[in-house]
């Protein structure tokens, strides 16, 4: 969606007006943003995003060869690509991440995050770079990883409460549900869903267990990274799962938030000093005055676990994880949030939970993982529960794929059942295991680990 960078935006009640506006209808779509690290896979050492084997040679042979066209920059700087609705853009470091297309089905966002996945490993063999999809940048440290050169990243870093913030940038990889909503109402339900599980998808999906070349003293080090940089930016409202929370609330929750940078195309980012969107909104900034994508930008330097914008949210629970678990995140999302018999199963084993449970829980959960317990129970029986209450859902939606043994959605929970059911651990829990044990800490068997089919 093109946001509007002309009108201006005279009171919270405009912005409001704007999101009970766009919508979908009753057209719901699902998509996912995919981070991955990555290194050389002779020396281990971090990619950097210049050079004859960087990440720009990535993005320059993606351009010539696999039909991306550049959408930001030119050949010697490439900020964004874009094939279709499909995006790739960069992180901080200008590492590669996948912003998939809107799809209506699972099956058609499994395959182009399969077709994405397949072009851009085969480009990466040819200059010996190897990817980590996990949720924490595994081998270095954040003096060993360079910025890609853009002075928003810079800005950004200066308003970290300590070192962690550029930790965040550098070395942090998730994996994103975007999940449209057809108005207020179902917005709301929909974020109040996803807040109720995200203890049990940040336990399940954790995948971050390694610092700086070592097991560190948590399965999740992306999530432990987050929780130790300004609360304000890395939270949702605290009066979230009241029953008359409103998207009111949820945006004045942002505009009473300072103002980090303002973004101009093709102008230098300006960086304010003590200005809150209110502010912006009443009194300026250098003489100028804010837009709705001057809101979105702003939205978009807040870090919490499920995001508004403009007709989606962007669930930011789970860390990044390899192809093979990667559409479990979707699915197990999708059949939770997407289907109303699925709310009333989830507000029934979770109707006693307060916000502030479910904060220590996402807590707690960094270094006890699934065997965190709210109100009795560990996450793994939670995480029982909600995968057979998404399986069920699932098989409600329309068969979608053209193949003769053509299958429902739930086919995309398989390895996360086999994880959960059988072997009853997290990922990040089975890696501290292999690390111990069959890879012997060898740091080039995590990586064959990450590349498993």
């Amino acid at each position: 969606m093109v946001l509007d960078e002309t009108s201006v935006v005279s009171s919270v009640d405009d912005l409001v007006d704007f999101y009970r506006e766009t919508n979908n209808g009753n057209d719901l779509y699902i998509g996912i943003e995919w981070e991955r690290s990555g290194v050389y896979r002779d020396t281990l050492k971090p990619v950097k995003y210049e050079g004859d084997q960087g990440y720009l040679a990535v993005l320059k042979k993606l351009a010539a060869e696999a039909g991306w066209e550049i959408a930001d920059g030119h050949r010697n700087y490439i900020g964004e690509l874009r094939r279709g609705e499909a995006k790739v853009t960069l992180e901080a470091d200008g590492r590669l991440e996948l912003a998939g297309s809107p799809k209506k089905n699972l099956h058609d966002l499994a395959r182009e995050f399969r077709i994405h996945a397949n072009e851009v490993k085969e480009v990466s063999d040819f200059f010996n770079i190897a990817w980590l999809p996990i949720g924490w940048q595994p081998f270095h440290s954040d003096k060993e990883i360079e910025f890609a050169g853009k002075d928003r990243y810079e800005i950004l870093n200066s308003f970290g409460t300590n070192e962690w913030m550029e930790s965040e940038m550098k070395r942090n990889n998730g994996l994103t549900v975007n999940y449209s909503y057809s108005d207020e109402k179902n917005a709301i339900k929909k974020a109040q869903i996803g807040f109720r599980i995200a203890p049990i998808v940040g336990a399940v999906f954790a995948s971050a267990p390694f610092n700086e070349g070592k097991l560190s003293d948590c399965l999740d080090m992306r999530r432990y990274c987050k929780s130790h940089i300004n609360p304000e930016r890395h939270s949702v409202p605290k009066n979230i799962l009241d029953k008359n929370f409103s998207l009111k609330d949820w945006i004045s929750f942002y505009t009473k938030m300072t103002v980090y940078l303002i973004k101009r195309k093709d102008k230098k980012d300006l960086k304010p000093e003590n200005l809150t969107f209110d502010k912006w909104i009443k009194e300026g900034y250098d003489g100028i005055f804010p837009t709705i994508y001057d809101f979105d930008q702003h939205i978009k330097t807040t870090w919490s676990d499920i995001r508004l914008r403009p007709n989606y949210l962007e669930y930011r629970v789970s860390d990044s994880v390899p192809m093979r678990y990667a559409m479990g995140v979707p699915a197990l999302v999708k059949g939770l949030v997407f289907d109303s018999k699925s709310w009333g199963a989830v507000e029934d084993l979770t109707r006693d939970w307060t916000y502030e449970d479910i904060l220590k829980a996402n807590k707690e959960a960094l270094t006890h993982g699934l065997l965190t317990e709210i109100k009795g129970k560990n996450l793994l029986w939670y995480a029982k529960s909600f995968i057979h209450i998404a399986n069920d859902a699932l098989h409600k939606f329309a068969r979608t794929t053209a193949s003769s043994d053509a299958t429902d959605e739930s086919v995309f929970l398989a390895s996360i059942k086999d994880q959960i059911y059988i072997k009853e651990k997290s990922i990040a829990s089975e890696m501290v295991e292999l690390w111990k044990n069959d890879w012997d800490e060898n740091p080039k068997r995590l990586i064959e680990w990450c590349e498993k089919e």
